[in-house]
């Protein structure tokens, strides 16, 4: 072949609509184009004041011909020339390390994805007009040439800068998509978490639809809190910083040469540049444990590529020859919860085009994977028996300090004397995300783990426990105890409540014995536990129990539904009697009246009787972490135990998924797959997620309860819910089973899928089918 002899391989301007058919999720396509407003932020090195990006999506009520998306940052704009190369598919002004933006087909892909046509407005301070520029892609593709027409409209004042990209003639499906709620909130979550680090450390404002992105915080024990193994004090959190020798970065291909190359290794190209390598970060005890939250973040400048990722808990040899084997968690029982968290920074680790992985196959990812699990087994007797030197990696000490989920201080677990408290420790979590002043720290989940080792006793010689200046203990009192501390009218009991044998005189029951005979007989009430703080009145830690087959009386002896005891200052118990008449044929809330009884304790202790008890109540209720009864939080309680549900039901799907998959309509397959395109990020095929059974977590509601209804066999008998199912011989026993499970389910079901306007008495009502599938859950046993 000659030199003269060429094929023309410029692809067809028709390639740019094309792009749109790449598997981008909708917070994908919103995240390429706000990576570069943050490149930009980060180039401008703090000359930016308050970086921000706002990004608006069309309102549920907006008609799809004029709905638009638009994100908009204040930076610091661009040229003629930058903004031609930056929608030129193919061009990036960004090399293959240092920013956010990779290949400068992210914003062509991104755009074409969600709609047909893009105007980008720009200007740089100083200059006289905007530059706007549109990319008509049907236009484009019809005329066979790449042109994008672009204008110049004058500045009101030169000292405005900023870019703006305007995405309108949006595509129908992702236009459905996109104007619901429920989708922007997943998308307002997903973007608070992949730029956490930007938003919280580096003080960038990221906006959707003018509400705040919070950036979602890691909720870890405090590094001073330690627990000891084997005579090795173990800090819950453990440091990485390993900083690499220099190399020269490739800005053609990315490979990293030697320092003293001159071309690159790889692609021989001389675009290289010498820069430093590092791996930093740190990784820790999470103050909760679950199902799925938990793994480490590994991040490239500031953004997380990988979330919650597991890949460092599987021990593989070196020679790839085994199946990686899967060492934590493997002490939780039947059902696997895990806490092991971090951030790992590698930026000159190259991810893959879509940014949700890294290039496994490349020395800087293993490397960067060595520094923080090591190489050999977590677990030492398996390195043992290998022949492997012990594993002293950072994730090596917190696996061997906190492998197991014994509640107390021993493995930092929060408990309540009995049990551990996994899901309350969860609910303080979301009430720390959500700015709740007392989560902020670690004390409220260490003091139930302290509590867990050292349950409430009676000081024999309290301190602190006036109530008033001057009037002791006892004000409450309406008798004083007797000085041997029995309970007046209690001889005829003995310390665990029961009759005493005929001829014999029994011990009195003290009130300590009283008391830790009803917690013995109690349910703790999550949600009322915690501590509280009135401006006015003071503040209490409140331990409230439910108690069960006890009749609760007060010092003197009185019978009463409902009991306070304030043993040592803070602490205060409030008993229930559940089977109180109150509870049971009037159907009072034993909530409400809980918190009458520690109102009327704070009143009385602060000398502030005249301060209306219904207005102290009703501050109580505020604190509490009882989901309130507005369409909103009942609508998100609803959610969130449908999806309880649907990920319990995984597992007896997945035995047989070809049957379950048939039961549902096309529609419902159809709803099941887009939601599935929104939560999971494309991390996995969808034929995959059918093949497993795990396609039933993205089913709507409606086809949960038919799928139960059809196959009740496969879910009840403490499969997903706890009522017996196939003992029962009758069939019509058996459909009063199912019927009395379906009934609550399909409140939850209608609240998800259609949002009502609901009254009081209906939001009532499903709150108390909520309940009811909490405690039929076999998960909550």
């Amino acid at each position: 072949m000659t030199e003269s002899q060429y094929i023309n391989v410029t692809p067809h301007p028709r390639i740019l609509g094309v792009l749109g058919d790449i598997e981008f999720s909708h917070w994908q396509c919103l995240a390429e184009l706000i990576d570069n407003s943050f490149d930009e932020f980060q180039a401008a090195a703090g000359t930016v004041d308050r970086p921000s990006v706002a990004v608006s999506l069309p309102p549920a009520n907006s008609q799809r011909a004029t709905a638009e998306i638009k994100v908009q940052d204040n930076g610091r704009g661009m040229s003629l020339e930058a903004v031609t190369n930056a929608i030129s598919a193919g061009w990036t002004s960004n090399g293959r390390h240092g920013s956010l933006g990779l290949f400068g087909m992210g914003f062509n892909i991104s755009t074409a994805r969600l709609g047909r046509c893009t105007t980008v407005r720009t200007s740089r301070a100083g200059d006289p007009d905007w530059i706007e520029v549109t990319l008509d892609l049907t236009r484009i593709a019809n005329s066979a040439e790449y042109q994008a027409p672009y204008r110049l409209m004058p500045k009101a004042s030169r000292d405005e800068h900023g870019t703006t990209v305007t995405i309108s003639e949006l595509k129908q499906e992702q236009y459905a998509t996109l104007c619901r709620p429920q989708t922007q909130t997943v998308i307002r979550e997903k973007l608070g978490d992949v730029y956490s680090y930007l938003l919280a450390e580096k003080g960038f404002l990221l906006t959707l639809n003018s509400k705040k992105v919070r950036p979602r915080l890691p909720c870890v024990w405090d590094e001073k809190r330690t627990v000891t193994r084997q005579g090795v004090e173990i800090h819950a959190v453990q440091r990485v910083d390993r900083v690499l020798s220099t190399k020269n970065a490739c800005m053609a291909c990315g490979y990293w040469s030697t320092a003293d190359a001159e071309r690159c290794e790889e692609c021989g190209q001389d675009r290289l540049e010498l820069r430093e390598r590092r791996i930093w970060g740190w990784i820790g005890i999470q103050r909760y444990l679950h199902r799925t939250d938990y793994g480490l973040d590994f991040l490239r400048n500031g953004r997380k590529i990988m979330l919650k990722d597991k890949r460092a808990f599987y021990w593989e040899d070196e020679d790839g020859i085994a199946e990686a084997e899967l060492e934590y968690p493997i002490d939780s029982g039947a059902v696997p919860m895990g806490r092991i968290v971090g951030e790992i920074h590698c930026d000159h680790v190259t991810p893959n085009y879509q940014k949700t992985a890294f290039e496994f196959d490349t020395a800087e990812w293993r490397h960067a994977l060595r520094e923080v699990r090591g190489t050999s087994p977590l677990r030492p007797k398996i390195a043992k028996n290998l022949g492997l030197p012990e594993n002293r990696s950072p994730l090596a000490l917190l696996y061997a300090g906190f492998r197991r989920q014994d509640p107390g201080l021993n493995y930092l677990i929060p408990g309540d004397g009995r049990n551990a408290l996994h899901e309350t420790a969860a609910k303080w979590a979301g009430l720390m995300r959500k700015g709740g002043y007392e989560y902020q720290t670690d004390e409220v989940w260490y003091r139930a783990a302290h509590q867990h080792d050292n349950p409430i006793a009676v000081d024999p010689q309290p301190e602190n426990d006036d109530i008033l200046p001057g009037f002791g203990a006892g004000l409450l009192d309406l008798d004083d105890e007797p000085e041997d501390g029995a309970a007046t009218g209690a001889t005829s009991m003995t310390a665990t409540g029961q009759e005493p044998p005929e001829g014999e005189v029994a011990p009195a029951e003290t009130l300590d014995q009283r008391l830790q005979r009803y917690r013995d007989n109690a349910d703790l009430i999550v949600d009322l536990t915690g501590p509280y703080y009135l401006e006015e009145l003071g503040r209490v830690d409140l331990t409230a129990w439910a108690v069960r087959g006890q009749n609760l009386v007060t010092k003197d002896e009185r019978p009463a539904p409902a009991i306070v005891s304030m043993v040592r200052a803070p602490h205060l118990d409030v008993f229930v009697d559940t089977g109180h008449s109150l509870f049971r044929e009037h159907g009072a809330d034993l909530r409400d009246l809980a918190l009458v009884e520690v109102a009327e304790f704070m009143r009385v202790r602060a000398n502030i009787v005249s301060m209306p008890l219904s207005e102290i109540v009703a501050q109580l209720k505020s604190h509490t972490s009882s989901p309130r009864l507005t369409p909103a939080a009942t609508a998100e309680e609803s959610e969130r135990l449908l999806e309880q549900v649907r990920m319990a039901m995984v597992a007896p799907v997945s035995a047989n998924p070809a049957v379950h998959w048939l039961l549902l309509t096309k529609d419902e397959r159809a709803d099941a797959e887009r939601r599935f395109a929104v939560e999971a990020g494309g991390t996995s095929p969808w034929n995959d997620t059918i093949s497993s059974g795990e396609f039933i977590r993205y089913v709507p509601a409606s086809a949960v309860i038919r799928i139960v209804q059809d196959s009740p066999e496969s879910f009840l008998d403490g499969c997903v819910f706890k009522r017996g199912y196939i003992a029962l011989s009758d069939p019509g026993a058996r459909a009063l089973v199912v019927e009395r499970l379906i009934n609550p389910l399909g409140d939850l079901a209608l609240l998800e899928q259609h949002r009502p306007r609901l009254d009081v008495e209906e939001l009532s009502r499903i709150r108390i089918s909520c309940r009811l599938i909490a405690r039929d859950l076999a998960d909550n046993a």
